[in-house]
């Protein structure tokens, strides 16, 4: 799909009067289909990101987690709560998840994990231990009540200095055993439904037409790259315990002629190609 036409879409949707009551009516009338190889990634991600926990000193057993950016699939909460997770809260800025969704998702985990008997016994939410927050208010948790802060291709959606503010907020409601864990894609997301651009097509844009990009999606990223990141975390004030960092190397080698925009030019390839990072934070 030209990527041009995908904003276009979203655009139009996201302006739709009552858009929200009539996806959800669609949704119960029809049921909803999921990406399976989105949500196949998505256990792949989760695997990674608990494995750097763990490096890193931490442990889901046990713990109180807030995930941000549940969105439509739960997949990562209800995989937590199956690893020993004592309360799990799934937060969004607006409501997306539902029973539909809900279901769709423990359907796929049935297929993807045949050997995980309790997966059957699971019908609804109330059947775990979760909690969903949405419209998320991070006032809504009481301070030294999270164990752990996690979120999944997120973060690239939030404005820097919002993302400050959030983890400001978010550092008093941490317990003396919290860390947060974040899986962070650099890429362009909209090279995802279209292959004729580049995976840092973005980063060519001035930044007029960056914001106009993503005021018309009410979506759109923030392109800091990999190395970015670390700043924004030490002013909210945290410190980084683990990091890992993918380096996709077509896009290394194109970043070399590509015509960037003068911030993005004066880094390197590396810095430019780096695809995919994983933080693990501390206070």
């Amino acid at each position: 799909m030209d990527w041009r036409f995908k904003v276009g879409r979203q655009a139009v949707l996201a302006r739709l009067p009552f858009g929200q009551g009539l996806r959800r009516a669609k949704r119960q009338l029809f049921g909803y289909q999921p990406d399976e190889d989105n949500l196949r990634s998505t256990i792949q991600a989760w695997t990674q990101m608990r494995r750097g926990l763990e490096r890193s000193g931490g442990a889901i057993e046990g713990a109180t987690v807030l995930e941000i950016g549940t969105g439509w699939f739960p997949t990562i909460p209800v995989l937590q709560c199956l690893q020993g997770a004592q309360r799990v809260y799934m937060s969004d800025l607006n409501v997306h998840l539902d029973e539909v969704s809900f279901a769709a998702t423990l359907a796929f985990l049935r297929q993807a994990c045949p050997d995980e008997a309790r997966l059957r016994a699971i019908q609804t939410r109330a059947d775990l231990p979760l909690s969903y927050l949405a419209p998320f208010d991070v006032n809504e948790l009481a301070d030294g009540s999270i164990d752990l802060v996690t979120s999944r291709t997120v973060l690239e959606h939030i404005p820097p200095g919002d993302l400050v503010q959030l983890f400001k907020a978010l550092r008093p409601k941490l317990s003396a055993r919290g860390r947060m864990v974040h899986l962070v894609d650099h890429s362009d997301h909209l090279e995802h439904s279209d292959k004729s651009i580049t995976k840092i097509n973005f980063l060519t844009w001035p930044e007029r037409k960056h914001a106009w990009v993503n005021r018309l999606t009410r979506e759109g990223e923030n392109r800091l790259r990999h190395h970015e990141y670390p700043a924004l975390f030490a002013e909210a004030g945290y410190r980084v315990t683990l990091e890992e960092h993918m380096v996709h190397e077509p896009t290394r080698q194109l970043a070399k002629s590509l015509p960037l925009q003068p911030h993005y030019a004066a880094m390197t390839p590396e810095q430019l190609a780096t695809m995919a990072s994983l933080y693990v934070l501390e206070p």
